[in-house]
């Protein structure tokens, strides 16, 4: 089970039965559960503090959905592939905003029981959308996983703090805590998601790693960005042409990122 930040929004998953389902429960409708069968066994809950989205182990992968369950990314990357016996660990967390994933891996097989000797334990950081890979960690020593953890139903071993920069990764001698000096740029959710295509509406951008010089270009157009703080920036709408338009994100030093379809011009 996972809540959001405020506790408004809880998501459950049913992992112990295979094909068993995903359950999300808000408090504006206390009294119904939203419910979506799992094509397979579901697993390793996490869910974006901001209640906007889940991520669920299910069917082998790591897939990314919307708050009404619905399935919005199945991020894929073919880096991944370049650690050959890669062993997923438990305790996948999304960036707070739902931008970024952080998907803990062992390079080999987890012991029977400790000590753990010649593997290595690390984190993969992706875009939550594109699944692009953008920072690769590799820890001072494994994660205490042993081979009989095979899901985060019954354990953990990773967790971020409300910006995504610190790292909490359970060990093989405790806890060790790894500090990115810089949380790699990225778009999680874009409210409204929809306006006239005459402009004028306040939009927000949730995200990661925004600066106070965060420049914003959508449907092609710069925008006057307003920085509230690391996963939020504002601007006001100009006057768009109908249809999706995308979104575009630059810091100085030239990292950027994008999102198509993140605004409908109506």
């Amino acid at each position: 089970m996972q809540a959001d930040h405020s506790g408004d929004a809880v998501y459950l998953a049913f992992g112990s039965v295979p094909g068993g389902p995903v359950a999300s429960w808000s408090a504006a409708a206390p009294n119904s559960f939203t419910v979506s069968t799992a094509k397979n066994l579901s697993s390793d809950l996490t869910a974006a503090s901001d209640g906007t989205m889940f991520a669920i182990r299910s069917n082998g992968a790591t897939e990314i959905h919307g708050a009404d369950l619905a399935l919005a990314a199945v991020p894929t990357s073919a880096d991944l592939e370049t650690i050959p016996n890669r062993v997923a660990v438990p305790g996948v967390a999304l960036h707070p905003t739902g931008a970024l994933l952080y998907e803990p891996f062992l390079d080999g097989a987890p012991p029977a029981a400790p000590p753990a000797t010649g593997i290595r334990g690390g984190v993969d950081i992706r875009d939550a959308h594109s699944g692009r890979l953008r920072i690769r960690l590799y820890l001072p020593e494994p994660f205490a996983m042993l081979s009989t953890d095979v899901d985060g139903l019954h354990g953990t071993f990773l967790n971020v703090d409300e910006n995504g920069q610190r790292l909490f990764a359970l060990t093989t001698s405790g806890v060790s805590v790894l500090q990115l000096s810089s949380v790699p740029l990225g778009i999680g959710t874009v409210a409204p998601g929809a306006g006239p295509a005459a402009g004028g509406i306040n939009l927000t951008i949730r995200g990661s790693g925004f600066q106070t010089v965060t420049k914003a270009m959508l449907g092609g157009k710069m925008m006057t960005v307003t920085f509230k703080d690391k996963n939020t920036l504002t601007f006001t709408t100009p006057a768009l042409s109908s249809g999706a338009q995308q979104l575009v994100l630059t810091n100085p030093d030239g990292e950027s990122v994008s999102l198509d379809a993140a605004y409908l011009a109506q």
